[in-house]
């Protein structure tokens, strides 16, 4: 058995009765029989999660209940992320050296069974001399290769700074529609940048041509700025028909595609275009504040750069919508 057991004894995390035939689990007082070959493995298993990963034994309960449905099944051992042992966080199941191919599979889907009905971030299933371990995708549910992992994360891990946005991240990453959303937005944002240093750099050029043809008395630099809004709109369309060609968002019929670039590119020029009116800030817009400026194109991309979150609910329901159509 395990190489921890005489330090889990002295720590009192299990104990022992004198002719090593049973083993009670002190934190949650579970009493399993070791003559039965799956039971060594489960306390092998305990005691690496203390010792190896740094799990708390009060943290880790053995032979639990699991309510599916209207029936009660036993997880071997879950692992929960709160003291009150509410919130399970990895659920293990557990099964002898040597076991067959079809058994240790289905092992790993009962674990993720017992991970869908829990809400389980991870399933590993163990035979002491074979691992499987996966972190659980519940928008699919039945994944079993990009998600499988070399080991389970160690407890310190999720007390370092940035772990639990991480998490968020690989969530918000695997969920189809928002990585689509964010994909374009960084298209946009690319596009907008590359606008607003082309209208710094002909500026003197864009203002002969405004004084030239339109001679409003009221004309400032968020005439430009518009003019850098729908410039950016339309070359993100075009740079994302060629990046992102096979996506939906691109996916239109010949008869329909001009009028559906229209309605896409006047919604997503109408959040930057009412940031750029509603501007708080009177003189944003004025010529000295421009020659101020140490980054000019920061004129355009700080107001665009407030428009980004209206343009991404724009984009998601967009994308949703054409998902939905679809």
């Amino acid at each position: 058995m395990s190489q921890y057991l005489k330090k889990a004894i002295k720590d009192r995390y299990i104990s022992l009765d004198e002719k090593e035939e049973k083993v009670v689990y002190l934190p949650n007082l579970k009493e399993r029989y070791l003559g039965n070959p799956e039971e060594k493995v489960q306390l092998d298993t305990f005691l690496s999660l203390i010792y190896d990963y740094g799990y708390p034994a009060h943290k880790i309960k053995v032979c639990e209940k699991i309510q599916i449905g209207s029936s009660t099944r036993e997880g071997d051992i879950i692992v929960y992320k709160d003291d009150d042992l509410k919130d399970p966080f990895i659920i293990i199941e557990c099964k002898k050296r040597k076991v067959s191919n079809s058994i240790f599979e289905d092992a790993i889907n009962q674990g993720f069974s017992y991970a869908a009905v829990s809400n389980a971030e991870y399933v590993w299933a163990t035979s002491g001399d074979r691992d499987a371990i996966f972190q659980v995708w519940h928008d699919t549910i039945h994944e079993r290769e990009r998600n499988k992992l070399a080991q389970i994360p160690k407890y310190e891990a999720d007390e370092k700074r940035g772990y639990k946005l991480k998490r968020r991240l690989q969530w918000v990453l695997r969920h189809p529609i928002m990585s689509d959303t964010l994909l374009y937005a960084a298209v946009m944002l690319v596009t907008a940048v590359i606008m607003s240093r082309l209208a710094v750099f002909y500026d003197e050029q864009i203002w002969e041509f405004l004084f030239s043809y339109l001679r409003h008395p009221e004309m400032n630099f968020n005439w430009i700025y518009n003019g850098v809004a729908m410039a950016t709109t339309i070359g993100s369309l075009l740079l994302g028909s060629i990046f992102m060609r096979s996506h939906q968002f691109f996916q239109f019929s010949a008869r329909r595609k001009l009028f559906s670039y229209l309605m896409i590119a006047t919604i997503l020029f109408l959040p930057s275009w009412w940031i750029g009116i509603s501007n708080s800030d009177p003189t944003w817009w004025d010529e000295s504040h421009f020659l101020m400026l140490r980054m000019k194109s920061k004129i355009y991309l700080w107001p665009y750069l407030k428009a980004v979150p209206l343009q991404l609910l724009a984009l998601y329901a967009l994308i949703w919508l054409l998902s939905k159509m679809k």
